[in-house]
């Protein structure tokens, strides 16, 4: 498909499309039974000040994930949250489960004048 050409929205979804999903590869070259090195950092919990310090930089007027929490609440709730959200991440890590949930993201792709 020709970018420079396209005319209609299913052309447009169709180049969109194919522009951010790669096809997936034929090979995936790892071998399945490699056997990887302990690894050479002890791992540490995370801990509440490190949780400050992301919230503290996120951005004030971004899009909401799928959750739809926006980043308002973690900002404004920080004092409330923060104990909270480190139960979670820490009994994330012991059981050695990440939900699907955290794994969805929305990319929404904007045209820019140019």
């Amino acid at each position: 498909m020709n970018k420079d050409n396209t005319q209609d929205n299913e052309q447009k979804s169709q180049l969109l499309y194919e522009t951010f999903f790669c096809p997936n590869p034929d090979n995936d070259f790892v071998d399945p039974n490699y056997t990887y090195k302990p690894s050479i950092c002890k791992f540490r919990p995370i801990t509440d000040q490190q949780i400050q310090r992301t919230i503290t930089k996120l951005t004030l007027h971004k899009a909401p994930g799928p959750n739809r929490i926006s980043n308002i609440v973690f900002i404004k709730c920080a004092n409330l949250l923060i104990h909270f959200l480190g139960h979670i991440f820490c009994t994330t890590f012991h059981l050695g489960i990440y939900p699907e949930e955290w794994k969805k993201s929305s990319t929404i792709v904007l045209c820019k004048p140019s």
